[in-house]
């Protein structure tokens, strides 16, 4: 009974704002000049926001979207790069497009009569640049000049996507000149994917990069940035916003949420009322809202990546700990958590001091990292080889790689510890693939738009500048690599594809799983949180896409682990393996 007048709650709004959409096709539209933050507290503007009647629910222009868009993405997605990106905006009647100008025409058709927003091909609309891959995560970002994308690399192109935002009860308008989008709209869809969301306190129209408003070092937790956000009065919000609000996260959920079929989802809608969340999501009280939001998240998500960040800025003093403390984590969470603090105290104990990353014991050599840290953007490997000093994944695996094929090295055998690996940049994921193989790849599809792609590369292992039959990789050498239940996101795909390679062999525990990449997310009320989205790693084997997200199994199971980072026991182990 409470699910069924529930569901009648939430048909009474939407039916609401439809009798009065049809009552007013075109409402009243009023705009208020506002200060946009540009993803850092010096770089603002002043740009209206628009309102449709009596509704605060916040609505950007079209035609100023072209140009803040092509800013956002110039200056915070692609920074340095010289990318190209431009858009250009066009309105007939009740149908505003806008048209990449920078190079193939591609278009976002928002049809205010329909209230839908179609796009020919998705993915290559909202790409950075004309020239590159559809799914970004195969680009090579900052340590581009150390990869080498061959021929072998492929993509294939998504279908083209209506969101008919219609059916959710959110309302598209057009008065013949403008064309309006609510602005949470914009972001979810347009943003999100480039670690961009926007926020809005009702004083001002934040745009920040992900994790741009949190600083955890700071007393309240917040960047300078997020103390400008943060800094309103906790309150109600309108039914109006409240109404809205729950239908973008509808829209948003079930468009880019990629485990959703995985995980046996309808629509979100149909998750909220099962766990009885429905009502609380469209509270007009914050601290409803939120608690509902972290509880599907955290309990009924319970996927590592999906997470609850941080609270509404109307919410109650103090109610991020409250929920922490009343609702706590997952399942899933609190077991990998048992796991990981099970793996890491048995490294501790014999490693009081620290794990080298680069290490020999007799004829087998080590490396051991627990993230996959990005190439720092003044790091110029060429200028100046790595060390033993180095801390990122791409010069770590530089340096094992010369010290591994000196002259007269007596290295044999090459393992990779991932064992406690939770993941990080998938760029270096796939620099350590190629360093091992030669020739490595990543693959990702697209459960959005179902574009699919393949990235073959060779890396310049050797530092002479080419890339020829000198980078030959390691596998002249007899491979290894350590997982565990605590190895995540990438440190489940590298596995899982050296395990499709068949040229290295997996000792340990089945690996965490984690496939999909993690999407920063707002909430039309100021919520921040993240869930696994719609770019899925995957490997390919026979031309099919496979999904990683149930982890690697290893080609030999070693229970203990103790026996993992006893490193002479475990060489041994390995000598005798074949």
């Amino acid at each position: 009974m409470k699910n069924i007048l529930s569901f009648l709650l939430t048909l009474a709004i939407i039916l609401t704002i439809g009798i009065s959409a049809l009552a007013d096709e075109t409402p009243a539209v009023t705009s208020r000049e506002m200060t946009f933050y540009i993803c850092d507290l010096n770089d603002t503007r002043m740009l209206p926001v628009y309102f449709m009647g009596e509704s605060d629910v916040p609505y950007l222009s079209m035609e100023e979207w072209a140009d803040l868009m092509t800013y956002i993405m110039r200056n915070y997605v692609k920074k340095g790069q010289g990318i190209s990106f431009d858009l250009a905006f066009s309105i007939a009647g009740d149908v505003g497009t806008l048209t990449r100008t920078d190079g193939d025409p591609y278009t976002m058709v928002v049809d205010c009569k329909a209230d839908t927003i179609s796009f020919v091909d998705y993915d290559a609309f909202i790409r950075p640049d004309k020239d590159r891959v559809l799914v970004d995560l195969l680009e090579a970002g900052e340590s581009a000049k150390l990869f080498h994308r061959t021929e072998k690399s492929y993509e294939r192109y998504g279908k083209m996507i209506t969101l008919n935002l219609g059916a959710y009860g959110i309302d598209l308008v057009s008065d013949g000149t403008k064309c309006y989008v609510p602005a949470q709209t914009l972001s979810d869809f347009l943003l999100s994917q480039k670690y961009v969301n926007v926020f809005y306190n009702g004083k001002a129209v934040f745009f920040a990069k992900n994790d741009g408003l949190i600083d955890e070092e700071a007393d309240d937790g917040h960047s300078a940035l997020g103390k400008v956000y943060y800094d309103v009065e906790p309150g109600k919000q309108s039914e109006a916003m409240a109404a809205f609000n729950y239908a973008e996260l509808c829209a948003a959920f079930d468009c880019l949420y990629g485990l959703k079929d995985i995980h046996g989802i309808v629509s979100f809608d149909d998750l909220a009322a099962r766990a009885g969340c429905r009502e609380a999501l469209l509270s007009t009280d914050p601290n409803e809202s939120d608690a509902a939001l972290y509880t599907i998240i955290t309990k009924h998500l319970d996927d590592l990546h999906s997470v609850f960040n941080t609270c509404s800025p109307f919410t109650s003093e103090g109610f991020q700990d409250k929920l922490t403390e009343q609702i706590g984590g997952g399942q899933s969470q609190s077991a990998y958590g048992a796991q990981y603090l099970k793996y890491f105290m048995s490294r501790m104990e014999a490693y009081p001091d620290g794990v080298p990353f680069y290490e020999e014991i007799g004829n087998t050599a080590y490396i051991t990292f627990d993230s996959f840290v990005a190439l720092p953007e003044d790091v110029d490997y060429y200028a100046a080889a790595p060390t033993k000093e180095t801390v990122d994944t791409i010069g770590i695996m530089l340096y094992a790689y010369s010290q591994i094929t000196r002259e007269n090295s007596p290295v044999e055998n090459v393992v990779l510890d991932l064992s406690v690996n939770a993941g990080g940049d998938a760029d270096t994921a796939i620099f350590t693939i190629s360093t091992f193989l030669g020739e490595g790849y990543g693959s990702v599809i697209d459960t959005f738009s179902g574009a699919l792609a393949t990235g073959v590369y060779h890396v310049d292992s050797n530092l002479d500048g080419e890339f020829d039959e000198n980078d030959r990789g390691l596998t002249d050498k007899k491979l290894y690599c350590l997982i565990s239940p605590c190895s995540f996101s990438c440190g489940n795909f590298v596995p899982n594809v050296f395990k499709n390679s068949n040229q290295v062999t997996l000792l340990g525990k089945t690996s965490g799983g984690g496939s999909c990449i993690v999407l920063p997310m707002s909430s039309a009320y100021g919520t921040y949180f993240q869930l696994s989205g719609p770019q899925r790693m995957s490997f390919v084997k026979n031309g099919s896409f496979y999904d990683i997200d149930q982890g690697a199994t290893p080609d030999y199971t070693i229970s203990d682990p103790a026996f993992l980072y006893d490193r002479a026991a475990l060489t041994d182990y390995i000598n005798n393996l074949h």
